[in-house]
């Protein structure tokens, strides 16, 4: 591990003096820029951007401005949320981009949604048939499979475009295997010992199609999504002390999930422009977990419907040193659940287990940026929430909730290949509904209940960056963060008569510091031809009082250092290009009210190769796993409320997945419009 990190401190220190230089806030990046790379997608190309990390976003998160990643697609935003951003460029082929731009705060007309650097793939307009079809094959340890084919076309014919996707695969989880489950008391003497197995794969099937035109002066987008899972798991637990059992468990969860949404966007009067949105989505899922043995059976049910629909309109104004934003987004989210465990036949109460919530969200928003002179920008604006949720069922509870967020950020370029930017923001988090609604692990054996009272969890975040590029394609971004949080979201106990359970809950203050460093460093000088290595790390701790045993302690779930080490070289000579991938060890520890859990993911190491052997064809072979990392628990769990109660025992958990290889043939195809 040390020598992993050694790494990737040698990767700063290979930042050379020399610097690529930057006009205003878009740096434009042509085709050509990423030939030597030989990129088959625009994902490909992203991923030698200087300067950029991907964020795919999170679609999970409720109302559409959150939820967004870090790409703009000819300078406006994917209307889609079920449809992950990096597939949608993954299908975008490289040879139909005509440049990629970093797009920084103060760039006019472009909805950076609060970012201060997104990047922007501007595709080639001329009308044409372009295609893709793909075929890979995973080869995973115990003789498994993981198959997958897709494809997609899309057709320009002026202000028109026509797009369509399908595809299906198999995912197979790698954190997931096989080694031994131990238990200790606290005295180290042994009470079990066990072998646990658990194999987990998802199938899944989905289709995208998409059309734009022009309308009424404008262009109207409009995007329609569907999305099946079918996951599975099963795991055998055998134990030898201090007497032979056995312990079947199978996991079974069915998600279907659909969206259609609109966009549309046209020039108002003057320098103002408008953009509107309206997006629905909806999703069913159906659970059944059952655990076997010997007589004993448990048995754990879950159904949920969930439903959004959004609105959002942005009205803007671009001049030539000032930009103005102004907007809203109204959104009505809806989770009905109903959850059940029964041991022996027997149903067992569980609080909350049958919900309906409802959210009703509007929020208003206005930013103002001002770019006094070309390098000094300042951008100063504002949001404004309110929420109304209710819930109906096992548990009622109707609430009210108005949050500001304001949010101030001032960019400067001391030097054309430097640049620092300070924010100062006011951010909320938002709420799971699933955390309003008990849940049950037959593998851990824990019982999750709702908390219908849960409010979000409010910061003030400052953060400082320092950006400096150098050598055209080099560039080293390090940033500083420091989160002031009121109402932290953790794990609290619920104690009533008969009853103990853990529970999501707001815990009080705590507080937050990051150190992110990403460098993209080409090693040319040092005679590597064509080798680039990339980093991203973060350090991060933070600090809170744990409710169980008034001691401090870090939030649960966040990570003390992640981070990944990529290393690419292109040989354009022979139409190839290898590369080396480290994902770096990562440790979360969670404190719930009767244990301390501590899961680990080794140190993994992969290696690729690609070969195109014409400008269509690429094929790619990858092998992962290499240092055959393994995944550690580690589980202190006490006799009761921690802190009040002694330490029971100590169980422990190593399972090992080994190397897994996959290969890839992707054929493009591409001809003129009639």
């Amino acid at each position: 591990m040390s020598s992993i990190r050694s790494c990737a401190v040698a990767a700063l220190l290979l930042v050379p003096l020399a610097a690529h230089a930057q006009e205003g806030p878009v740096t434009a990046y042509p085709a050509a820029f990423f030939a030597p790379a030989q990129p088959y997608s625009a994902f490909d190309m992203l991923q030698r951007l200087p300067g950029f990390t991907f964020d795919p976003g999170d679609a999970e998160v409720r109302g559409f401005g959150g939820a967004s990643g870090n790409v703009l697609i000819d300078g406006k935003r994917p209307t889609s949320k079920q449809e992950g951003l990096e597939a949608i460029l993954r299908r975008i082929p490289a040879r139909s981009v005509e440049r990629i731009e970093l797009v920084r705060a103060g760039a006019a007309g472009f909805d950076l949604q609060g970012r201060p650097l997104v990047a922007n793939v501007v595709r080639r307009g001329e009308a044409v048939m372009r295609g893709r079809v793909e075929a890979g094959l995973g080869a995973y340890p115990g003789e498994r499979q993981a198959p997958r084919f897709a494809g997609e076309v899309s057709r320009r014919s002026g202000e028109r475009l026509l797009e369509a996707s399908a595809s299906v695969a198999r995912e197979i989880d790698a954190e997931k295997g096989e080694g031994p489950r131990d238990r200790i008391d606290p005295f180290g003497a042994p009470l079990r010992h066990a072998t646990y197995r658990e194999n987990k794969w998802t199938d899944v099937a989905e289709g995208a199609a998409g059309y734009e035109q022009g309308l009424a002066g404008g262009k109207l987008r409009l995007d329609a999504s569907v999305r099946a899972e079918r996951k599975r798991a099963n795991i055998l637990e055998t134990a030898t002390f201090p007497a032979p059992s056995a312990e079947v468990v199978g996991e079974r969860e069915n998600v279907t999930e659909g969206e259609l949404g609109g966009h549309y966007e046209r020039a108002l009067v003057g320098p103002w422009a408008l953009e509107a949105l309206a997006l629905g989505r909806w999703s069913r899922t159906r659970a059944r977990d059952q655990a076997d043995e010997g007589p004993d059976r448990e048995v754990a049910r879950v159904a949920l419907d969930a439903r959004e629909s959004i609105v959002r309109a942005v009205a803007r104004r671009a001049g030539p040193a000032t930009t103005l934003e102004i907007g809203g987004e109204a959104a009505l989210n809806t989770l009905a659940s109903r959850n059940g465990l029964s041991e022996n036949g027997i149903d067992v109460d569980l609080p909350a287990a049958r919900v309906r919530v409802e959210e009703r969200r509007a929020e208003g928003f206005a930013t103002l940026t001002w770019r006094p002179r070309p390098s000094l920008t300042v951008e100063a604006g504002g949001r404004i929430e309110v929420s109304r949720l209710t819930q109906s069922g096992d548990a009622s509870l109707a609430k009210t909730l108005l949050y500001p967020k304001p949010r101030a950020l001032v960019s400067w370029r001391p030097t054309a290949h430097d640049e620092l930017r300070l924010a100062i923001e006011r951010r909320v988090g938002q709420l799971d509904f699933e955390d309003f609604v008990s849940s049950a692990s037959l593998t851990s054996n824990t019982v999750t209940a709702g908390n219908p009272d849960l409010e979000p969890d409010r910061a003030w975040r400052t953060s400082l960056t320092w950006e400096r590029r150098f050598g055209g394609v080099g560039s080293l971004v390090a940033t500083l963060r420091h989160d002031e949080i009121g109402g932290v979201v953790d794990r609290v106990p619920v104690v009533g008569p008969g009853y103990a359970f853990d529970a999501p809950g707001n815990i009080g203050r705590g507080v937050r510091d990051e150190a992110q460093v990403a460098v993209t460093a080409p090693l040319d000088r040092l005679g590597l031809s064509g080798v680039v290595v990339k980093s991203d790390v973060t350090w991060r701790r933070s600090r809170v009082t744990d409710p169980a045993t008034g001691v401090s302690r870090g939030i649960s779930g966040e990570p003390d250092f992640q981070g990944a080490i990529h290393l690419t070289q292109d040989l354009p000579r022979w139409r190839a290009r290898w590369g080396v991938d480290a994902v770096l060890a990562q440790t979360k520890v969670e404190y719930l009210f009767n244990e301390v859990k501590t899961d680990r993911v080794d140190t993994r190491l992969g290696l690729f190769a690609e070969y195109r052997p014409t400008p269509a064809w690429n094929i790619r072979v990858q092998a992962d796993n290499l240092t055959d990392g393994k995944v550690y628990r580690r589980r202190e769990q006490y006799g009761g409320v921690r802190g009040a109660a002694p330490l029971r025992r100590i169980e422990t958990r190593a399972m090992d997945f080994g190397p897994f290889v996959s290969v890839t043939v992707q054929r493009a195809f591409a001809g003129g419009a009639r």
